[in-house]
């Protein structure tokens, strides 16, 4: 039920990602009862089309197109689609900045941490300097290279791995909330093609 069909096609200079769900219920949440457009998507479906985005050059992908099942959707529901996708990676938006905001302060409180363990270190050094081959001496030694090994690896995993994430994220996001979308329901009349014009 997981398992979504991905297609990639060069449409004038750009590409665009077909993305074929085997029922609107793995795109749209079937617990929220809002009507389209304010409807969620799925979790997985969200995962699903940001995560692969995330393996793409942003600036290429055109547009993307969502693939389901024949008739699946009224055609007032497919004339929404587009607006509902848009606007769901639009509102997850402001989760991440929150998010993000969280992980700002938590990076910041590393680096406070790994400073104040880095300046112990050096004053532990300078008062024990003489006094290395006493065993507790030793042993000190050791918890102070490990704290400090830790604070500084914890911060920096943040400001190297973790903001880079964040931000790449947030950029897949907003490419979502304005990216043309393309509807093929598999009915006669073809692909629907979204009037949304990304700015």
């Amino acid at each position: 039920m997981r398992e979504v069909r991905v297609t990639r096609i060069e449409r004038d200079g750009g590409v665009e990602i077909g993305f074929r769900f085997k029922s609107p219920d793995q795109l749209l949440d079937p617990d929220d009862p809002s009507p389209l457009p304010a409807r969620e998507l799925t979790e997985f479906a969200e995962e699903f089309i940001a995560g692969y985005l995330d393996g793409c050059n942003l600036k290429t992908v055109a547009a993307i197109t969502i693939g389901l099942p024949r008739a699946s959707l009224s055609p007032e529901e497919v004339a929404l689609l587009p607006e509902t996708i848009r606007r769901h990676f639009s509102f997850r938006i402001a989760d991440l900045d929150n998010d993000r905001r969280v992980s700002r302060r938590e990076g910041k409180i590393s680096a406070i941490l790994a400073g104040i363990n880095a300046g112990i270190a050096v004053l532990f050094f300078l008062a024990f300097a003489g006094s290395l081959g006493d065993p507790v001496v030793v042993l000190l030694t050791g918890l102070v290279t490990i704290l400090n090994w830790v604070t500084i690896w914890d911060t920096y995993e943040y400001f190297v791995y973790d903001y880079r994430r964040e931000m790449r994220k947030r950029r897949i996001y907003e490419k979502l909330a304005k990216i043309d979308i393309r509807v093929d329901d598999g009915a006669a009349e073809g692909v629907y093609e979204s009037p949304h014009t990304p700015p």
